[in-house]
């Protein structure tokens, strides 16, 4: 788990959401996923991933939303979304996005079994900023 997550609980009248914030996802020379992160079921509005300062390799951000148990190299991602070097992405899904459990990796390899991040390695970092409810 990341020293670097940070999670804000939002409970207004009719909303609550939890924002969620690690800017060093996948540091380490065999990262650790974020898991279970909301400790309960729910629905992901938003994500954003900054990796302006990633600029040596693609890095596929790896989603899995049906289970608290995650082994970067043997579970299988409900969703990798590919990340070009030195880009950001944003995706909003106004309906929302299910899920019975948020865990999230950061690799820089597609294949289940990639387990390095070979940019955070060299401390060039991406942020991962998510909303969900």
């Amino acid at each position: 788990m990341s020293t670097n997550l940070k999670i804000a609980n939002v409970d207004e009248a009719g909303l609550a959401y939890k924002i969620i914030n690690d800017i060093t996802l996948g540091d380490g020379a065999t990262p650790s996923p974020i898991v279970d992160v909301t400790q309960e079921a729910g629905s992901l509005y938003y994500l954003s991933l900054d990796a302006s300062a990633a600029s040596g390799a693609t890095q596929y951000l790896k989603l899995y939303l049906t289970t608290s148990e995650v082994t970067i190299t043997t579970t299988t991602p409900d969703v990798v979304l590919l990340l070009p070097a030195s880009t950001r992405f944003k995706m909003s899904c106004p309906l929302g996005l299910p899920f019975t459990s948020f865990s999230a990796s950061l690799l820089t390899a597609g294949a289940n079994a990639g387990s390095a991040n070979t940019e955070a390695g060299s401390s060039r970092f991406s942020i991962l900023n998510v909303v969900t409810s």
